[in-house]
């Protein structure tokens, strides 16, 4: 199966909490270095989570620092499309510090 297939069927969230203010702040994966934090597979723009449970919105969750644009549910777990690992969506941002 594909990453493009998986990444439909794939629900890429998990607990999660509300917030009725959100600071959305736009990551472009293209940009910046975004990995899994377990096998160290990259994103691409293309590449889609759902927000499940949630309002079922499907888009780049990296583009939204992991805050669902539909319901503004925030995802604090990011689960990987190719491994299936869940980590915590912070730790998939790379810092400049050689990672």
């Amino acid at each position: 199966m594909g990453v493009e297939l998986l990444s439909l069927m794939c629900v890429a969230f998990v607990l999660s909490r509300r917030s009725p203010t959100v600071d959305v702040r736009h990551f472009d994966p293209d940009s910046v270095k975004i990995r899994c934090p377990r096998c160290r597979w990259q994103p691409q723009k293309q590449d889609r989570w759902f927000c499940e449970p949630g309002c079922r919105h499907h888009w780049n969750t990296f583009e939204t620092s992991g805050i669902c644009p539909a319901c503004a549910k925030h995802w604090h777990e990011t689960a990987c499309l190719r491994c299936r690992a869940w980590s915590l969506h912070a730790d998939w941002y790379e810092t400049d510090q050689g990672n």
